[in-house]
């Protein structure tokens, strides 16, 4: 087989290089470039045409996931292997979309066994399908939440905004105006949810889906589902990252 040619992808310098270290003892693996954003791969993504690209999810600005969706607007088709410190949830994701993975920090052994996957099994499925299963996955995903007397199933899409209630954390949801209280901080629930999640202080997370307004002058923001309104005070700087993205 001709040399593997690849691209690494991933916001942090020190697992670019950790990666890129361990590729090159692949005599059949080519690094092309190294870049530390969504843009910037894409850019190389183009220019190069790599067979494989490394892809870390959690980046700031545009994750992975992003990343892997603008590539549908292009005629290239390289095979994504995420890179990831992410949930079960993720995984799972990924692994029904027929995408491999790596779990940070990458074990060689584990690398090994995902070249060689690569080269017995490269998949021919069309890319655009593989996207689109991907994110269809992504969107109805639901997540496990420790409670007081077990655990509970949420879809996250039904997630309207977290609080904070001391060690605990109170799971307001779209249906019924329904709130659960799970045992988990809010801190580690903000680590769980997706991208469409914003932490907009030390005591609340919101899902974007529902943001209608938000005033710099009144550092305010308000949500509104069924019908219902909830406003909350927002740091300035936590309205700076509400705002970059729309």
């Amino acid at each position: 087989m001709k040399s593997i040619r690849a691209i690494i992808v991933d916001d942090e310098q020190a697992a670019r290089e950790i990666l890129a270290d361990l590729l090159h003892d692949f005599s059949d693996v080519e690094v092309l470039c190294k870049e530390s954003s969504a843009d910037k791969a894409i850019v190389s993504i183009l220019k190069y045409r790599p067979d494989i690209v490394f892809l870390d999810i959690d980046m700031p600005l545009k994750t992975g996931f992003n990343l892997v969706d603008e590539l549908k607007n292009y005629d290239v088709c390289p095979t994504i292997i995420f890179v990831t410190a992410y949930d079960k949830y993720a995984i799972e994701a990924i692994k029904h979309a027929a995408f491999d993975y790596l779990v940070k920090p990458v074990d060689v052994d584990d690398l090994q066994l995902c070249i060689s996957r690569y080269k017995a099994e490269k998949s021919h499925e069309q890319f655009t399908g593989k996207i689109e299963s991907l994110l269809e996955k992504l969107s109805k995903e639901r997540l496990r939440f420790n409670t007081r007397d077990g655990f509970i199933l949420i879809n996250v899409n039904e997630i309207v905004f977290c609080s904070a209630a001391r060690n605990y954390t109170d799971i307001h949801l779209s249906e019924n105006d329904e709130k659960r209280t799970v045992t988990v901080n809010l801190g580690k629930i903000a680590e769980m949810l997706p991208d469409n999640f914003l932490r907009i202080g030390k005591s609340t997370v919101i899902n974007k889906q529902f943001l209608k307004e938000v005033s710099r002058k009144n550092k305010k923001c308000k949500l509104v589902c069924n019908s219902k309104e909830y406003v909350f005070d927002i740091p300035k700087h936590y309205i700076k990252e509400l705002i970059k993205d729309f």
